[in-house]
């Protein structure tokens, strides 16, 4: 069994509170619901509002049952969750990191979300060769990644990621994110970004393209620079957590 299929810290998450208001975290590209629980724990803590996460099609799993699902598969995975939550919680808000931030923006797009915090939401990336996936898949079907440098600090056992990215998937990353920097002036509720200082997958000016494209009143940018990209995990986890959970609270 594949290790991210037997770590628990890797298993979609809920935290019970006042279902007034519910919270939904979407994990990042080729990650698990890990990377986000000890910040979903932390916002259940402070806030009482009920949290859940969603583990995404072709996650959690193997990079080959990641290479059958595409990007329309992971929105429609995160519009089911939030309207399963809908239904059940007065108003949901939605908290995204790296891609699961770039879903978080497709879904404020197009459902009543009350509030959103994007995390080191991906829409531009360090990584150029990325532009080529979809030429370069049938040929190359798999790139092995390499091992990033973690900060001081950082929540390793939580990070369980994929050794190796479906190229394929990496041109479904890329059509996510042009479809989302295209559509950004259609969210209007209130909205969160988060920029981490020393991210060396996602391009700063991703924060940037979201601050001044989206219509949204004062949205609020919140800079974290000591954390690396899964800042979630990262040495300023906990300030992270108090700025968030302020910002649903308010």
């Amino acid at each position: 069994m594949p290790a991210m299929m037997s770590n628990p810290l890797c298993q979609p998450f809920e935290f019970w509170g006042d279902h007034a208001h519910g919270v939904l975290f979407i994990h990042g590209f080729t990650a698990s619901p890990g990377t986000l629980y000890p910040l979903g724990k932390d916002i259940s803590a402070r806030t009482g509002f009920y949290v859940r996460s969603i583990l995404l099609p072709g996650h959690g799993t193997t990079p080959e049952e990641m290479r059958r699902y595409n990007a329309e598969d992971w929105l429609r995975c995160a519009q089911a969750a939030f309207d399963q939550m809908r239904r059940e919680c007065r108003v949901v808000s939605v908290i995204g990191l790296s891609m699961g931030g770039t879903l978080a923006l497709r879904l404020a797009e197009t459902r009543p979300v009350k509030k959103i915090v994007c995390i080191a939401a991906a829409l531009s990336v360090y990584n150029r060769k990325s532009i080529f996936a979809n030429w370069l898949w049938p040929f190359v079907p798999f790139i092995e990644n390499k091992p990033g440098k973690e900060a001081e600090n950082f929540l390793a056992e939580y990070n369980e990621t994929y050794s190796r990215t479906p190229v394929r998937s990496v041109g479904e990353l890329n059509k996510l994110m042009k479809i989302t920097r295209r559509s950004l002036a259609g969210i209007h509720c209130p909205i969160m970004v988060v920029r981490a200082g020393k991210d060396e997958t996602v391009r700063p000016e991703s924060a940037d393209w979201i601050m001044k494209g989206v219509s949204s009143s004062e949205p609020f940018l919140l800079e974290l620079p000591q954390s690396p990209h899964v800042c979630t995990l990262g040495p300023e986890w906990e300030q992270l957590g108090e700025k968030v959970a302020n910002f649903l609270k308010a």
